[in-house]
């Protein structure tokens, strides 16, 4: 019965860590996707020294 119980909580605490490795790939993952989203919204603003018309996004860098 002791060997049952030490061979259940090694195969836990396996398992667990796998899982935990597994989730924390998956978070950078989505931060990367997020930061790439960014990146390329970033990219359609509108340039310097462009014609700005009414109710065109402005960057607040873009704006002195």
């Amino acid at each position: 019965m002791f060997k049952f119980l030490l061979i259940l909580l090694i195969v836990g605490y396996v398992l667990y860590k796998i899982g935990s490795f597994f989730y924390r790939a998956g978070v950078m993952t989505q931060r990367m996707r997020e930061e790439q989203n960014r990146f390329q919204s970033r990219k359609s603003a509108p340039k310097k020294g462009g014609k700005i018309k009414d109710g065109d996004y402005v960057d607040y860098e873009d704006v002195k």
